[in-house]
């Protein structure tokens, strides 16, 4: 339960009453140091609200300046971390101890700089704070400070000595957090101090992976500038050019090409640079990638290619783009779908057409068998059937059965309303056997 005498004192600091509790004070029998339930004196509420005039006071009456309340906390630590600078000098001048920790092992200078109180960390560091301390995940006042995006206190830190290479807790060090903060003049300090541009911290990222993430165009420039290893994979098998290529990022992927970036690199998944921006729908990346000759052929994940890829997205105009590279439209996927089956089961006469102009094989035929003709029979799709019969030789698919038999003839003909029947007229085709191979040209007759 609170002392009658504490709640006292903290009725006359609360009310700003100075000369009560100066008569208060003058009581002998006072107890200046009492507590409150979580063991915190008046002298840590004083310091915390930056009440400089009520602490000289306790501290002239025999506060103690470095009682600890239940949470390991000082005076000195309440006025560091709320930025009361004043009230820092006088209990530092009174023997207050500069490196105390709290429970969390965080020191004044760490509360300082976590909460950016840039004159309180200049007076700690002037009465030679451990610049290099560390409270939980070994994380330093320098490491907050980048973090947080502190370009005074960063520049302050670094003048004093804090070790830029040191790492947190999983070791990302001061320059990861720069980056991924994305501050310029915060990294542009940290590589002049030293700072190793190719660490590696938490996941395998590397600063020049943690820029590319937060699309830090200037920061990824300023890295490039001291030649980091720009192939270096994060945890998933990815560079930064992949991560560029996945999010559509054009400077930064031109920036790594040009400082010669591994272009057809796969990660773990299979998939390459040229994917992976296909995938996005990045047109810009796609192009950059395709003038420093990016392969379109490598099969990525499930085998499939860019060109795939790009069919399967729909994207007429990136498929455009590939076919500049003449890519080979006959790579079929695990589960043996080439570029033309891919168009025609998603119904886009569009890409059919364009696919058909580079002479993809209307034969081809996936694990069942079916051709282009059986998928679209099937899925009624009477004006890509139109397009795929455009030419006669393609006619005698029509009675090329698949792996169940089926004939995209026989497909039709199961539907009282036939495909056939609407594009060449009401006349019966004949389907003998002897006449298969000419009934395709005996339609366009």
């Amino acid at each position: 339960m609170v002392s009658l005498c504490y709640r006292s004192l903290l009725h006359f600091v609360m009310e700003d009453n100075l000369s009560g509790l100066q008569n208060f004070l003058e009581n002998k029998r006072v107890l200046v140091d009492d507590k409150d339930e979580n063991g915190a004196t008046v002298l840590h509420y004083a310091a915390s609200r930056g009440k400089l005039s009520f602490v000289r006071e306790l501290i002239n009456h025999g506060a103690d300046v470095n009682i600890e309340d239940n949470d390991n906390w000082t005076a000195l630590l309440c006025a560091a971390k709320e930025g009361h600078t004043a009230v820092c000098l006088e209990v530092l001048d009174h023997g207050a101890d500069i490196e105390h920790r709290d429970m969390g092992g965080w020191s004044a200078l760490m509360w300082a700089t976590y909460k950016n109180h840039v004159e309180t960390v200049s007076l700690l560091l002037e009465r030679n704070a451990d610049v290099n301390a560390h409270g939980n995940y070994h994380i330093s006042s320098l490491i907050w400070a980048v973090g947080r995006g502190y370009v005074d206190i960063t520049r302050m830190l670094v003048q004093r000595g804090a070790k830029v290479n040191v790492g947190d807790k999983y070791g990302t060090s001061a320059l990861v957090w720069a980056c991924r903060k994305g501050n310029p003049e915060i990294v542009e300090c940290l590589l002049r101090a030293g700072a190793n541009v190719d660490t590696a911290g938490m996941y395998s990222w590397t600063p020049l992976l943690v820029a590319t993430m937060g699309n830090h165009v200037e920061v990824v420039n300023l890295l490039l500038e001291s030649k980091p290893n720009v192939n270096a994979l994060d945890k998933d098998g990815c560079t930064a050019l992949t991560i560029a290529c996945k999010e559509g990022y054009h400077d930064i992927a031109v920036a790594l090409l040009n400082v010669g970036a591994y272009i057809n690199i796969q990660d773990r998944s299979g998939d390459t640079n040229l994917i992976h921006a296909v995938k996005g729908g990045h047109r810009s990346v796609v192009e950059a990638l395709l003038k420093k000759y990016a392969d379109v052929d490598i099969p990525g994940k499930e085998r499939k290619t860019a060109m795939y890829t790009s069919v399967e997205k729909g994207n007429v105009a990136i498929m455009k783009l590939l076919m500049s590279a003449n890519p080979d439209l006959e790579i079929a996927t695990k589960d043996g779908d080439t570029c033309l089956l891919r168009a025609v089961r998603s119904r886009n006469v569009e890409a059919v057409q364009l696919l058909l102009e580079k002479k993809a094989r209307v034969s081809a035929s996936d694990k069942r068998g079916d051709t282009a003709l059986h998928i679209a029979m099937r899925a009624r799709s009477k004006g890509i059937v139109e397009v795929l019969l455009r030419n006669p030789k393609n006619s005698q698919l029509l009675y090329r059965p698949n792996r169940a038999g089926e004939t995209p003839y026989n497909i039709d003909m199961n539907h009282q309303k036939t495909i056939l029947g609407q594009i060449f007229g009401a006349r019966r085709l004949n389907t003998n056997e002897d006449n298969e191979k000419l009934l395709g040209y005996d339609l366009y007759s």
